[in-house]
């Protein structure tokens, strides 16, 4: 699998190729869309291994493509921080949940970040031009929503028992399960907080994504397996039309 330090120049190659091109440079396309995939998941159902297995298999399938399938999760609000000239520190502005308003407003007053929704819309946005441009795997922050529209797109949802997913985020952080448990319950909460804030919906809808997966059930080999073959159907849907 991709070392996280490969997959950090991944990300980077992969702006400095896409989203530099102008219509004055000689390499430059009217944006498609797609192809790209979006990954909701539930904590500890192991998504960052998943996203990465992923771009790594569709990219073997399609060597003499130009751009690399590229894995964006945390890397979203870093580039939209960076892309307002202010600190990636400030990622902490803006989780995938909603900010109480006392903080908000004490932030936007001391100058420490501008209006946090605008934030997040520009982050939406950032999402969206990557799923056009394609390529993409997009990871959290209602990315199947915020994306919802564009052609091109397979929307999956990762999930898994509660004890599987504690067991894993135990192994992870080298913490007791009792407390794996308990983290695990505080991101999940904290997600659907932020969909439903952001985007006024539940993210844990089955019907708002094109497969949901059990992966305590379902190896990542088979899922892959099934996730490529929907991405290849997704292309030729999106051509055809």
């Amino acid at each position: 699998m991709t070392h996280p330090s490969q997959s950090l120049e991944r990300a980077k190659s992969y702006l400095n190729l896409q989203l530099t091109r102008t219509p004055q440079s000689d390499a430059f396309h009217p944006p498609e869309e797609g192809p790209y995939v979006t990954i909701s998941r539930e904590a500890g159902a192991g998504a960052p291994e998943f996203a990465q297995s992923l771009a790594d298999h569709l990219n073997a399938g399609d060597r003499d493509s130009e751009v690399q399938w590229t894995v964006f999760d945390q890397k979203i609000v870093e580039h939209v921080l960076q892309d307002q000239n202010l600190s990636p520190t400030l990622a902490r502005f803006l989780p995938e949940d909603r900010i109480p308003h006392i903080i908000s407003s004490l932030g936007e007053i001391i100058g420490l970040h501008p209006n946090l929704w605008t934030l997040v819309q520009r982050t939406n946005a950032f999402m969206r031009e990557l799923a056009r441009r394609g390529h993409v795997i997009l990871v959290g922050r209602g990315a199947n929503f915020a994306t919802a529209g564009i052609r091109g797109g397979v929307h999956c949802r990762l999930v898994a028992p509660e004890h599987h997913r504690a067991c894993r985020v135990s192994a992870e952080q080298n913490i007791d399960l009792e407390e794996a448990h308990s983290v695990i319950r505080r991101i999940d909460s904290a997600r659907r907080h932020y969909v439903r804030s952001v985007f006024d919906t539940d993210v844990a809808d089955p019907t708002a994504y094109d497969i949901v997966i059990n992966t305590a059930r379902v190896p990542f080999s088979q899922s892959i397996e099934v996730i490529a073959r929907l991405v290849e159907h997704a292309r030729a849907t999106a051509a055809a039309r």
